[in-house]
């Protein structure tokens, strides 16, 4: 995948998280009836904070990946070459699960700092291994 398709993938993805945020923030309740949690807008909100963290972390780790091409898992790199832009999207893409693991959390009531420190290291691990892999 070439870098100008994945940077038009990220923006993108930022867009329409930002605007699908918008959306709910003005013209949808969080509460249905009998006041309970709107499922419907629950999952609207994490789709929406999916696509804009996922968004936003795939365009910063692409522009990350130019600078210190360690980051997206290549040993060494020829002149003048970035790395490929899967793993930037890639990371992107786990970033913005783990915000919306941790918004889940937080809704549910359950997040600590235990519970922050130990999804975001299975995230690092997770990233570390796919490198491994290659």
């Amino acid at each position: 995948m070439s870098h100008t398709r994945a940077t038009v993938l990220s923006i993108l993805g930022l867009l329409a998280g930002g605007a699908l945020l918008i959306y709910l923030a003005w013209n949808i309740s969080p509460y249905g009836d009998g006041d309970q949690l709107n499922p419907i807008a629950l999952l609207m909100l994490l789709t929406g904070v999916f696509l804009l963290v996922g968004g936003a972390g795939g365009w910063i780790a692409l522009a990350l990946h130019r600078r210190w091409p360690a980051l997206a898992g290549t040993k060494s790199r020829a002149r003048r070459q970035a790395p490929s832009a899967e793993a930037a999207l890639r990371q992107g893409i786990l970033a913005g699960l783990v915000v919306v693991v941790l918004v889940a959390l937080a809704i549910l009531r359950v997040l600590d700092v235990a519970v922050l420190i130990v999804t975001l290291l299975l995230a690092g691990l997770v990233e570390a291994y796919v490198q491994s892999r290659k």
